[in-house]
């Protein structure tokens, strides 16, 4: 059964909303009925995903942070509440991807994958949940982490530590700000094509890790964006502190 405009008359925000996963949940809550904040590094592209959700009758406005810089992250989402009222659902879906092997990753690279997936969010959420505990209507957020905040990999040591942090970041959260009825969670996307996370998806990739897959597919974006519209829908209210895999069952048969 489909569910009613469950985001009518609220505001979003969604975070690397210019590609991949957050660009589908950016359309997926406009769809929903939430009026989406549409923030990204890439100024151009944010504004095309809000052009598109505009076309189709829907109400988004672009803006561009660095996740990284709390101060650009703040003042993006304090523009975005200017007109609309605050926000009631962030979907935090801005990372990076590094595939170096632990022996020869760099510190710089290291750092850029901490500063950017782990700090990014902990920017990202506080900047929210300061905004919906001032309003004192609740809230939700939601943290694209991976399914590698459970499974190592080969190459990801940096990527796996972020994550690994970004769902402990998560929990601890969901934890702090029950008791302004904000709810906290995170979607442990598994193998997912067409989005902007390189290296992940070349075609002997894909050939060597789609048959270990207990579904046998590659994962869509939007079957990361159905599950953020859930959690941001009133059937998710009482989800709090919880990862929710979307890997078609890819973590029953991990191996590193």
């Amino acid at each position: 059964m489909t569910r009613d405009n469950d985001g009518r008359g609220k505001q979003a925000v969604v975070t690397g909303a210019a590609s991949g996963i957050g660009r589908e949940t950016a359309l997926r809550l406009a769809r929903d009925g939430f009026s989406v904040g549409v923030v990204d590094r890439d100024t151009t592209a944010a504004e095309e995903v809000a052009d598109v959700i505009r076309s189709s009758g829907g109400d988004a406005v672009a803006e561009q942070a660095d996740v990284r810089d709390e101060a650009q992250v703040a003042s993006a989402f304090s523009r975005i509440c200017e007109g609309r009222g605050p926000f009631f659902a962030l979907v935090h879906s801005a990372g990076i991807l590094s595939t170096s092997p632990p022996l020869v990753l760099g510190e710089d690279e290291w750092r850029e994958v901490i500063d950017v997936n782990l700090t990014g969010t902990f920017h990202c959420d506080r900047a929210a949940a300061r905004l919906m505990v001032d309003a004192g209507n609740g809230g939700r957020i939601v943290n694209i982490a991976s399914v590698h905040a459970q499974a190592p990999g080969r190459g990801l040591a940096a990527y796996d530590a972020s994550k690994g942090g970004v769902w402990m970041l998560t929990r601890n959260l969901a934890l702090e700000l029950a008791q302004h009825q904000v709810t906290v969670n995170a979607i442990g996307p598994g193998l997912i094509v067409h989005t902007t996370l390189g290296g992940g998806t070349s075609e002997e990739y894909l050939d060597r890790t789609v048959p270990t897959i207990p579904l046998g597919r590659a994962g869509e974006p939007s079957d990361v964006a159905g599950v953020a519209s859930f959690l941001c829908s009133p059937d998710g209210a009482y989800v709090t502190g919880s990862m929710i895999y979307v890997d078609g069952g890819m973590l029953l048969t991990a191996h590193t």
